[in-house]
């Protein structure tokens, strides 16, 4: 033991970064880069963006940064939206929107079999099936504010 304090605060994750990826990345001595922003995520030919809920629990969506033309705002949007219709009632703190570097083909760690970087956009097989895929396209394209969340789950 070398005789110092353990301080947390040296310790502590940064907000941008998602914990069980950087955790993953450590234990296989591969390099973790998060962006704090959509435009420094951009500036990065594998910049991507991931929308996730329940902490990680779910990955809604993971789109290559290159191809958003919204705001981080509209992604806030539509991150709240996807979280309402797959997680009604918990706690909207744990749903975030992520700005890592990924190449195309990489996985994405997170619950419900995490997600995958894909050329375009990838959604989670689940939100697909319900419809939601091109209406979460133009949102990200910038063509459409928001995607239409069904009254029962609003």
């Amino acid at each position: 033991m070398s005789g110092e304090l353990f301080d947390p605060r040296e310790h502590q994750l940064p907000s941008h970064e998602d914990g069980v990826r950087r955790l993953m990345a450590d234990s296989q001595g591969d390099p973790y880069i998060a962006f704090t922003t959509l435009s420094q995520a951009q500036s990065e030919p594998d910049g991507v963006v991931i929308l996730q809920g329940d902490d990680g629990g779910q990955i809604y969506v993971v789109c290559r940064a290159s191809k958003v033309a919204c705001t981080e705002r509209d992604l806030d949007i539509l991150l709240n939206d996807l979280d309402a219709i797959e997680w009604p009632g918990n706690d909207p703190d744990m749903a975030r929107v992520f700005y890592e570097r990924r190449p195309i083909g990489a996985g994405i760690g997170g619950g419900m079999g995490g997600g995958v970087v894909d050329q375009m956009v990838w959604v989670h097989p689940r939100i697909r099936e319900k419809g939601l895929a091109p209406e979460i396209e133009q949102v990200l394209r910038g063509d459409k504010e928001r995607i239409s969340v069904p009254p029962t789950t609003a």
